[in-house]
């Protein structure tokens, strides 16, 4: 499949990185009003990604159910968290799932998630890992070390068996960023709870598309994410923003091309202007999604070309003892 998108096609991804025609129809249904008895596609059975989506439609109460008790278990167990951030004064940002779950979807259980993901600033990160750890929560991979470091951007927290990702940025390794994260990040929030915010709508709409061009496999619940917040953005006039965040990153021929796939294919509502201008000047900054696609030990020895400074020379020595250990060294991609 081609689009007119131009120098980034992501039909040089793996097949399954394209919409199938289930998610086509989920999103064209979503985007026409998603009315009750209107789904006019496919049965998506039990196993497919967007099943509890359209568990009513097709008379799966069960998927919904469960679904949407997972989605409630989840939010009591971090509210705690929240609670006490919201007190401390500062504020941790939900990003993907677990912001687009009340925002975007019909109902929460609708946008299935395996874990919660959530922002903050740098300068806060030690501040709010003191409240999970006062919360009770545990910290997990990769440790804190060259989380606290900025080597990686991620730190996975667990309680009751719910887990929690922490992220100072989009990227696993942020040194291997191409450009530039939006200016405008952290302004113009959107008030979740207390102590939670979500991003204005065309930097969710960004980290959304950039997340999902590091993998190489594309769950068919990103799609119906982009196709929402496309329609946010242009309920908000703010496709303009968009467009100047997207081009800071470098990474803005493959951000046109998943973007041309959502409009010709799902029918979001892109300006081809947005496109057009995102396909002008490619700075070669896409080439860094396909190596960090690639998997194998690349993301991790990307990270190190990228380094400098003395986190370049802690983190070759750190990979040198993992080699001589036979351990396996950090390669993993935003999932």
């Amino acid at each position: 499949m081609k689009h007119k998108s131009g120098m980034y096609q992501l039909s040089n991804m793996k097949k399954a990185a394209l919409p199938d025609p289930i998610t086509i129809a989920a999103c064209r249904w979503l985007l026409s009003g998603g009315v009750s008895g209107a789904y006019a596609g496919p049965d998506p059975g039990r196993t497919h990604g967007l099943s509890p989506l359209l568990a009513k439609e097709t008379g799966q109460g069960k998927i919904s159910l469960f679904t949407a008790a997972e989605w409630f278990r989840r939010e009591e167990i971090l509210r705690p968290v929240l609670e006490s951030i919201s007190k401390e004064g500062i504020r941790l940002w939900a990003v993907k799932g677990f912001d687009l779950a009340r925002s975007v979807y019909p109902f929460p259980g609708g946008r299935p998630m395996c874990d919660a993901d959530l922002f903050l600033k740098i300068e806060d990160r030690q501040r709010i890992l003191k409240v999970f750890d006062q919360c009770g929560w545990s910290r997990g991979s990769p440790g804190d070390g060259i989380f606290s470091s900025g080597i990686v951007s991620e730190m996975k927290m667990y309680r009751y068996g719910t887990m929690a990702e922490l992220h100072t940025h989009i990227f696993y390794f942020p040194a291997t960023f191409p450009g530039k994260l939006p200016a405008d990040l952290f302004e113009n929030g959107r008030l979740l709870e207390p102590g939670l915010t979500g991003f204005a709508w065309h930097n969710a709409l960004l980290l959304v598309l950039i997340h999902m061009l590091t993998n190489s496999s594309i769950r068919p619940v990103w799609w119906v994410d982009i196709c929402l917040l496309c329609r946010k953005v242009s309920e908000a006039g703010s496709w303009d923003k968009f467009a100047l965040n997207a081009y800071e990153t470098r990474l803005n021929g493959a951000i046109a091309s998943a973007l041309a796939v959502a409009a010709d294919d799902l029918r979001a509502p892109v300006p081809g202007k947005v496109v057009s201008v995102l396909n002008k000047n490619v700075s070669g900054g896409d080439d860094i999604l396909e190596k960090l696609r690639i998997g194998r030990k690349v993301p991790t020895l990307l990270n190190l070309k990228h380094l400098t400074g003395w986190k370049k020379v802690s983190w070759f020595y750190a990979l040198l003892w993992l080699v001589l250990t036979g351990q396996k060294p950090l390669r993993r991609i935003q999932d």
